[in-house]
């Protein structure tokens, strides 16, 4: 598969099937006659279709427009690093799996993904154009590993829910692309403000003048900063989340599920205190507060994918 910086979904795909091409569409210049006078003699000019080349000469390359003139060949998600649904939609539509769907169904379909990948999409550190985006909120971290395993289940439950044959087995293997991509990034990924606090926490503090309150907070907030995840403990955690979300066949599950992801990920960014700390159960609601938005969005694209089954 070929990514088409162009295609910016399938109802848009399907419209401009049945319009002519660009390239049989006559400028409104081209054949017109134009009179000019030089040396005293009138003369008749008439404009040619090659306007339309020195136009398209002028017209902004698709990879620099989208900034991924640095996108990597092998790496198809790299072209499309704020809108991977995009990668998955257009892989449906070229295989034909919307051709037997209405536009309301299509608009459904590609709803779902769009929200499936809304959250890992916000995690990107390249620039391109966030087209069709809905999380405003940068995340944390613990956040990143807990989307990238929610994401990846819900796709193959997708896959393995709504399609068969050929077109699963190549939607399967998009699903195993997306994890190469975004698994490095989810694994580095750290918020301005924990990058903020880890080096804060590294600074002899002032002595200056703090409430009660603030002095909590900062306690807390420097033992946060000082915890430290080895590279085996940030897949253990994600491999955990993914046997989690694995076991969802219903909205019942799901409510279980996310209750037992959130104490699992309360328990892994506050690893760094002991429940026996005084700031122990303030650090989990600092988390929990933080995480809550993710946690809506999560079940959120997990009750659409259930309720259309």
């Amino acid at each position: 598969m070929k990514i088409d910086l162009g295609y910016i979904g399938a109802i848009v795909a399907r419209n401009s099937a049945k319009k002519p091409s660009v390239y049989e569409i006559k400028d409104p210049l081209a054949g017109q006659q134009v009179e000019v006078i030089r040396n005293g003699q009138a003369y008749k000019l008439t404009i040619s279709d090659e306007i339309k080349q020195i136009q398209g000469m002028m017209a902004i390359p698709m990879e620099k427009f989208f900034h991924v003139e640095n996108a990597d060949p092998s790496d198809i998600f790299s072209y499309r690093p704020r809108d991977q649904w995009l990668v998955f939609s257009q892989y449906l539509y070229e295989s034909k799996y919307f051709d037997s769907l209405s536009n309301e169904e299509v608009r459904k379909v590609e709803s779902i993904l769009q929200h499936i990948t809304d959250g890992v999409d916000s995690l990107s550190p390249y620039p391109g154009i966030n087209l069709f985006g809905i999380s405003k909120e940068q995340q944390h971290s613990y956040e990143a590993h807990l989307e990238l395993a929610s994401s990846t289940v819900a796709l193959q439950h997708f896959s393995d829910t709504f399609l068969s044959g050929d077109v699963k087995k190549g939607f399967d293997q998009l699903i195993q692309d997306y994890v190469r991509h975004n698994t490095k990034i989810a694994m580095n990924h750290q918020s301005v403000e924990e990058r903020f606090i880890a080096a804060r926490a590294k600074i002899r503090p002032l002595n200056a003048p703090l409430t009660y309150q603030q002095s909590r907070e900062l306690s807390m907030t420097n033992k946060l900063g000082k915890t430290v995840y080895t590279h085996e403990e940030i897949e253990s955690v994600i491999k955990n989340y993914q046997e989690m979300f694995e076991s969802i066949q219903n909205e019942e599950d799901l409510s279980r599920v996310l209750a037992k992801a959130k104490e699992q990920l309360l328990s892994f960014a506050t690893k760094g205190i002991s429940p026996r700390d005084i700031d122990y159960q303030l650090a989990r609601d600092f988390v929990a507060q933080r995480a809550d938005d993710t946690f809506k969005r999560i079940e959120n694209y997990w009750r659409m994918l259930l309720q259309k089954k």
